[in-house]
């Protein structure tokens, strides 16, 4: 089955499709880059506030997954969850990016990855 890919683009006058394991991670990397409470269609979407404090405070990660996850069962994405957040070394000094697994509530052993 395609999904249409996020971000948004035409392709000969047709939305972009990929998978859905893609827009579901293309969807994360939106949510981190996003302000939390600034997408009226659901509370818990957008996390960049909790990015940018990840080194600050040690309980972060795991407020962020949490909000990602239950910002997908508001979208009522409930066959995947982020398991995970790294941080990845950094390619730039002003440029945090960090690797995001994703794991199926469906299959056993089925996970994903994405830098965002």
């Amino acid at each position: 089955m395609s999904f249409i890919g996020f971000p948004l683009r035409l392709n000969k006058a047709f939305l972009d499709k990929c998978d859905e394991r893609e827009a579901i991670l293309r969807l994360v990397r939106i949510m981190a880059t996003t302000p939390n409470g600034s997408w009226k269609g659901g509370k818990n979407f957008g996390v960049r506030d909790l990015f940018e404090r990840l080194d600050r405070r040690q309980n972060v990660p795991r407020e962020a997954l949490e909000e990602i996850n239950k910002a997908l069962v508001d979208l009522g994405i409930t066959h995947y969850r982020v398991e995970s957040l790294a941080k990845e070394a950094q390619a730039q000094q002003d440029v945090d990016s960090y690797v995001v697994t994703l794991a199926s509530t469906e299959n056993e052993g089925e996970i994903h990855t994405m830098t965002v």
